[in-house]
């Protein structure tokens, strides 16, 4: 029960209300119960041409099966291309935690209520709705008066300021969750490599194919006369591992070049899950000590609530790492490929290419002159 309205601003109970509702909850516990469940189903998850075995009588799947009318050993789960799935499923993780991440440091270090009644909540569920006004109004919180100091504060609770100070430890562990904040604003902003387009197009009607079955290398040894291509040729040295991983595969207009709108491209992700998964478990240890930290501000001297345990638990601090450039830096973030002019005229400004976190690899693609093989074993 929340107090009823009293004008078009939040009273001070009410903010305090929604607040205690909000800050007791425990996000990095979501994210990490998402990790590990991805995790586990990708381990354990049957081959498609092993049945799944009877589930337990009481069960979830059980019940599960009951509610559509099948017999227990009839689920419908046949046929399942899983890594490809939890692959997806590990992009659309990562970058929620992203998300919640940037928004929450707005909320926290860029707030844009006015000056009135401070409700974190509230300036998370009212603030931008753009991504890219999140990240704008971040970017110049930054240009402020000493940036290191408030990031420190954000990120270590009040009473342990003084010794976080005197901690190389705990300075570099919040540095890594800087960084990590830094990297999650990159995930969502334009790029040679639409990370956020594909996230996008997974969250909304699924416009995506994901898939395990397609591998890419570029070899250096040509197809043999009669077009087929040794398997030597593909496990060699010489030859370049593109997709090694599931791929995700999305249609898109580009990002706007200059102010300018692009046309349609496909773009092919390479997806590997144990990355993503990392690095969606180390975004929301930032989150979590954003909000941990929030929280103890919010709840302290309130002996009404001490009973319940609160604040949530302090997810940490990364002593060491790992910071982005430690995962899979080096990786191939997918390839793209234009199809159609931008829709006011002109030349497409977005070519061919396969981008990497730090470059972009312009290809000059002969398809007039195109051909097939098939692998050979030798």
């Amino acid at each position: 029960m929340y107090p009823p309205p009293d004008g078009q601003d939040l009273t001070e109970e009410q903010a305090r209300e929604l607040d205690d509702t909000f800050l007791a909850s425990d996000p990095f516990q979501h994210f990490s119960s998402r990790i590990a469940s991805l995790l586990t189903w990708h381990e354990g998850a049957p081959m498609s041409d092993v049945p799944l075995p009877e589930p337990e009588p009481g069960s979830i799947r059980a019940e599960f099966n009951q509610y559509l009318q099948r017999p227990a050993a009839d689920g419908p789960f046949k046929d399942l291309d899983v890594h490809a799935q939890v692959a997806a499923d590990a992009l659309a993780v990562r970058h929620h935690a992203a998300e919640a991440l940037l928004r929450l440091a707005c909320a926290r270090l860029a707030p844009s209520m006015g000056a009135g009644v401070r409700c974190l909540w509230a300036e998370i569920a009212a603030g931008p709705t753009q991504i890219a006004e999140v990240i704008e109004r971040l970017n110049a919180s930054a240009q402020e008066a000493d940036p290191g100091e408030r990031m420190l504060r954000a990120l270590v609770e009040p009473g342990r300021l003084e010794t976080a100070r005197g901690s190389p430890e705990i300075v570099d562990a919040c540095n890594v969750l800087v960084e990590w904040l830094g990297y999650a604003a990159r995930l969502l902003s334009p790029a040679e490599i639409d990370l956020q387009a594909g996230h996008n197009k997974v969250k909304h009607g699924l416009a995506v194919r994901a898939r395990s079955d397609m591998r890419v290398t570029f070899l250096t040894t040509p197809p043999n006369a009669d077009g087929s291509v040794p398997l030597s040729a593909l496990t060699g040295p010489d030859a370049i591992d593109i997709f090694d991983q599931p791929v995700l595969e999305l249609l898109a207009r580009g990002p706007k070049v200059d102010g300018h709108r692009q046309g349609l491209e496909v773009t092919q992700l390479r997806l590997k899950p144990s990355a993503l998964l990392a690095e969606a478990y180390m975004l929301a240890m930032a989150h979590g000590a954003l909000f941990h930290v929030a929280a103890v501000e919010h709840f302290k001297d309130r002996d009404d609530l001490r009973e319940y345990q609160l604040p949530p638990p302090f997810p940490g601090y990364p002593v060491g790492g790992p910071r982005p450039k430690n995962i899979d830096a080096h990786a191939p973030l997918g390839m793209r490929f234009p199809l159609t002019t931008p829709p006011g005229g002109g030349q497409v400004r977005r070519e061919a290419g396969i981008g990497f976190r730090d470059r972009f690899q312009i290809l000059d693609i002969d398809h007039a002159n195109r051909s097939s093989g098939r692998v050979v074993d030798g």
